[in-house]
């Protein structure tokens, strides 16, 4: 998602252009007749302008866990849309799914629902489990969605529907199963809170070009630069830098050589995306709008952001690096959210903007302090913060919640942190770049520039647009 506090303003847009004027009309790359490779919808343009045009379609189905092991049974889960997916959705119709499950060499498709499931919102849930157990190998999922008034705009030998969803898992052996390897970092945990504006390697910095406000008012493409050109006046002169690629992307991660990014194409169509470093093969993970992504392990973690319909479902999920798993890890509306030794830290909308960690997996989750936040961040096992409590005061607390103190007296918004400086925005200045000793004392003034998420880079400060040395 974009920066933190735009998120109501930028929803509010988003709702009443959709209301006003917003249809899509969505498409297949694959079905179950077109002898292609089986792919993610693909979400389409904007074409009409009525609700009763609207048709629902997949926006998200998977498996339950990851990775499949043979012998292992499965659940397999969706979610939908209506291809006007950000008007209200009162004015639609209930969906209903039919669910098909094959191995690759098998000669058709075995269903597993048994034709169209009952009614349900188009946003909720619907869980189907395949209780056979699965042998090594690939296997396809094809499901049909249906809105509960209509017979099916479509069809092919299995049947009628209005939109066609197909995805691919595989089942491994036990010997050749993915490790899981959380030693690589993607990104710190403060900069991915600030919504990963930039990533460096050790030849290239890797950023967002913010061409307009913090409201997606503009183009956010993705730069390279290289770090030992020489000395200029700005070092984001789009006359020295590379255009890696000219989709609108936030929350960058580096790992293994890929980029992992959230793509915002358009304000009403939104992906997890992977790129690799030249600008090739940029693929599509997962059709999810998401803000503070962040890659550990074969684990993408993330807040959905759904201004569709309630504030309340956006909630912390996990999506495995290939798309097939989606697993939720919170019931609670969350703003910020950011993952550090283990845990995943974030705001709790739910509670009052208070701070609550929990573990990678959705346990232990605990409130760390009863202080209201409007901004945070975390480097290691220190939490910093925005106390609305004391007007929005910089403080920090131990991640166990003990050992909360006051660091500065300013108001601030956007806070990163390294080990021995806690950098923010000084909302009492104008909202200036400041620093201050991680251990407190007196803070220093940074730039004369107004500006939003910072981001700490190795020896550079990337912030407004600009690079500052540390």
């Amino acid at each position: 998602m974009k920066s933190k506090k735009a998120v109501n303003r930028f929803f509010s847009v988003v709702i009443i252009a959709g209301l006003i004027l917003i249809s899509c009309n969505t498409s297949v790359k694959a079905d179950e007749t077109s002898g292609t490779d089986f792919a993610h919808t693909d979400l389409g343009t904007i074409s009409g302008l009525s609700v009763e045009k609207h048709n629902p379609y997949v926006e998200y189905a998977g498996v339950d866990h990851y990775p499949v092991i043979s012998g292992d049974t499965v659940k397999i889960n969706m979610t939908s849309k209506y291809d006007g997916g950000y008007s209200d959705y009162g004015n639609y119709d209930p969906v209903q799914y039919r669910v098909f499950i094959a191995k690759d060499n098998d000669k058709g498709y075995t269903e597993l629902t048994n034709g169209y499931s009952n009614d349900m919102i188009a946003y909720n849930d619907f869980i189907i489990e395949d209780s056979q157990p699965l042998t090594e190998g690939n296997y396809k999922v094809m499901i049909f969605v249906n809105k509960s008034s209509s017979s099916g705009i479509e069809k092919n030998s299995y049947g009628a529907y209005d939109k066609i969803y197909n995805f691919n898992f595989t089942c491994y052996s036990s010997s050749n199963a993915p490790k899981n390897d959380d030693s690589k970092v993607s990104n710190s945990s403060g900069n991915i809170v600030n919504d990963g504006m930039a990533v460096e390697d050790d030849d290239y910095i890797y950023y967002i070009n913010r061409v307009g406000d913090v409201y997606g008012a503009a183009p956010d493409y993705l730069y390279k630069i290289k770090k030992n050109d020489p000395p200029r006046k700005d070092f984001c002169d789009l006359n020295y830098n590379t255009k890696v690629i000219p989709n609108r992307v936030w929350n960058l991660n580096l790992v293994d050589g890929w980029i992992y990014y959230s793509n915002w194409k358009d304000p009403f169509h939104h992906s997890i995306n992977k790129v690799k470093k030249d600008g090739t093969e940029d693929t599509c993970i997962a059709n999810e709008p998401t803000g503070n992504m962040f890659v550990t392990g074969y684990w993408i973690y993330y807040v959905k952001r759904t201004n569709s319909h309630s504030i309340d479902l956006n909630n912390i999920y996990k999506i495995s690096l290939d798309g097939t798993c989606r697993i939720k890890l919170n019931l609670t509306s969350t703003e910020d959210m950011t993952v550090s030794n283990e845990w995943i830290y974030y705001t709790n909308i739910s509670d009052g903007y208070k701070i609550y960690r929990m573990k990678l997996d959705g346990s232990e989750n605990t409130k760390i302090c009863d202080d209201e936040t409007l901004f945070m961040t975390v480097c290691e096992d220190t939490v910093y913060y925005s106390n609305k409590s004391d007007d929005n005061k910089l403080y920090k607390i131990n991640a166990d919640g003990t050992g909360k103190a006051k660091l500065s007296n300013n108001k601030v918004t956007f806070i990163n942190a390294s080990f021995d400086y806690v950098y923010y925005v000084n909302y009492s200045d104008n909202e200036n770049l400041y620093k201050i000793p991680a251990s407190g004392g007196k803070s220093e003034k940074i730039t004369n520039e107004y500006g939003t998420n910072i981001t700490i880079l190795k020896d550079k400060i990337f912030f407004n647009g600009l690079f500052y040395k540390k």
